[in-house]
């Protein structure tokens, strides 16, 4: 299993009083595979998904990200982790601004370390066909645009799961079908397991399975 959790809970104080957000989540996610979270606003996916990802510790129970048992690591070991382990699609894009197309893409290589780092990332973004936008900076393309490059940044890093936050959410109909069909085609060529969070059903359907929360329990 690359992702797997036990009984994992977690609370925060609001007011003083102790707020459940998720209530002993078990989990299974194999190599290669692809799961969607859904269910209604404020039943705790983005929540799960921080925590499978490693950027938030449960309250109670454990997590385990490629063997890696994550509720029991220090923040810098998990960035560790997520380092070697992780990528990530947000809603938002999160391409920085002052970097062009493939500047964003090669930088996490570049990180890493990896050899050719400049071609990889072309190629990438061929693959999600912006081979004539490479030099054009966030503000300069369509949010379509900018999704299909965060998805090229996500699959250049060869990370063993790719979590993806709302992918769509900021995409009219037509851009986020675009989108989906390339993360899709990426997903199928690649090693990655893949955990999306969505309110998107046709999104959801695409996945081998389907986990639905509800005020933070999976029904």
């Amino acid at each position: 299993m690359i992702i797997k959790t036990r009984n994992l809970s977690k609370q925060i104080l609001f007011n003083k009083e102790k707020l459940n957000i998720l209530s002993d989540i078990n989990l299974d996610v194999e190599e290669a595979s692809s799961i969607a979270i859904t269910g209604p606003s404020g039943s705790g996916k983005s929540t799960l998904l921080s925590i499978l990802a490693g950027l938030d510790l449960p309250s109670s129970g454990e997590v385990f990200l490629a063997d890696e048992p994550l509720h029991s690591l220090s923040e810098e070991k998990r960035a560790l982790v997520r380092k070697d382990s992780v990528a990530f699609v947000f809603q938002n894009f999160e391409l920085l601004p002052g970097l062009t197309a493939l500047e964003n893409v090669m930088l996490p290589l570049e990180l890493k370390a990896k050899k050719k780092a400049r071609e990889v990332a072309k190629n990438f973004l061929i693959k999600v066909d912006l081979q004539d936008r490479i030099n054009h900076y966030p503000k300069q393309l369509s949010g379509g645009e900018q999704q299909r490059v965060a998805i090229a940044r996500a699959f250049a890093c060869e990370a063993k799961v790719l979590f993806c936050d709302e992918p769509t959410g900021n995409l009219d109909s037509k851009n986020s079908q675009l989108v989906v069909d390339l993360l899709f085609d990426s997903y199928k060529d690649s090693s990655s397991a893949l955990v999306i969070v969505t309110h998107d059903k046709q999104l959801a359907s695409r996945c081998d399975r389907e986990l639905e929360l509800v005020s933070g329990k999976v029904v």
